[in-house]
């Protein structure tokens, strides 16, 4: 009997060896260094990165040969108050390993290693979404969870991004690209939207095309200017931008003010997003649901906001055709860039989410699909 459960050990630590072996010398990324080499991903922290949980963070860069740089922010949901804290209405904590983080904030989508993606030689820098404050806070959030226990949600996101701005900037020799692309999905959307002029000020003045993608980010809500600057602590720069009750609208018209027409603002949604509808129906009632009723409800919006992103010059890509989950009522899919079907043209616009983009970064600024908002599902 000792003899077996000397072999069953001395196998289970050699599985153990194994493991921590695939996962340092495969799965796990190595630390950013200086010069890095092409075409290889690396993790970015420092000892300011946390999640909301007060754990490690960290971002993902790859460096291309090209002078070209895509900033990507990953979505994940929000948190408002201390209702939304203790529920977990976000991503509480980074995805491990390295790679299945990647994967999972970029399920083939824009940032994947596909051969022939027009953003194959570029630099990435991957921003993974733990923090639930659109990458924009610097606080701590003090809230009593489920269990009667005072917790603490560190909204760390725009120390987070800072912290990883700066070390690569300093280590990865891509200070001076000519082309940058800000974009994110979702919570990442808001992001981009919230984060694009700060990019474009501090570490890429001189890009001679500025970029940013907003994918799926549009939620009406009088309180954000208070959410950002009493939850989050977000920075005075940017909090001062939310005026109003569209934080997307807000910092869109901000960049287009300072911009002109020195920017390319692209906004994509799906004619009746089932998750934005949902959260939508949130902060409208406090119900955390949805129907076919909130879906309306989003296609209004999104309907009553499109003439507005027209005066600052958006382009904008409306879609549908693609389902809310298997959801059999009509809903329609919320993001589309981190997906594979980023890459597919629909068929009423004879165009890709990808193609859009790319035809923006050169110039062509077009608008699809603006009519699928008066449609009836």
């Amino acid at each position: 009997m000792k003899k077996a459960l000397k072999i069953i050990g001395i196998i289970l630590l050699v599985l153990i060896v194994i493991a921590l072996l695939v996962y340092f010398l495969v799965l796990r990324y190595p630390n950013l260094k200086k010069n890095p080499a092409e075409g290889k991903w690396y993790r970015v922290e420092t000892n300011e990165m946390k999640d909301s949980e007060g754990n490690g963070y960290h971002a993902l860069f790859k460096k291309g040969s090209e002078h070209k740089v895509l900033i990507y922010f990953a979505g994940g949901g929000v948190s408002i108050n201390e209702e939304t804290a203790k529920n977990d209405n976000y991503n509480t904590k980074m995805v491990w390993p390295d790679m299945l983080a990647n994967v999972t904030m970029n399920m083939g989508g824009l940032a994947c290693d596909a051969e022939d993606s027009p953003f194959e030689n570029w630099s990435i820098i991957l921003f993974p979404y733990a923090t639930g404050d659109f990458h924009a806070g610097t606080g701590e959030f003090h809230y009593t969870d489920k269990d009667g226990k005072e917790k603490i949600l560190y909204h760390n996101g725009y120390v987070n991004y800072t912290e990883a701005m700066k070390k690569i900037t300093e280590l990865a020799g891509i200070d001076n690209p000519d082309t940058v692309v800000v974009t994110g999905y979702s919570a990442g959307g808001f992001g981009a939207a919230l984060l694009s002029d700060d990019i474009f000020t501090n570490y890429f003045p001189n890009a001679v095309s500025k970029n940013v993608l907003v994918d799926a980010s549009l939620l009406l809500y009088d309180d954000w200017h208070t959410v950002a600057t009493d939850v989050w602590k977000t920075p005075k720069e940017i909090s001062d931008k939310l005026t109003g009750n569209n934080l997307t609208l807000d910092c869109l018209t901000a960049l287009h003010e300072k911009y002109g027409d020195g920017i390319h603002i692209l906004f994509d949604s799906s004619t009746r997003d089932g998750d934005l509808a949902k959260v939508q129906n949130y902060l409208d009632t406090g119900v955390m649901d949805v129907s076919e009723k909130e879906a309306d409800i989003y296609q209004q919006i999104l309907k009553d906001t499109i003439p507005q992103f027209k005066e600052i010059g958006v382009s904008m890509f409306i879609w549908d055709g693609v389902a809310w989950y298997d959801d059999p009522r009509n809903m329609t899919a919320h993001t589309i860039i981190a997906t594979p079907a980023v890459w597919m043209p629909f068929e009423e616009q004879k165009q890709s989410v990808a193609g859009w983009l790319t035809d923006a970064i050169n110039g062509k600024l077009v608008d699809y699909g603006l009519d699928l908002v008066n449609k009836q599902y």
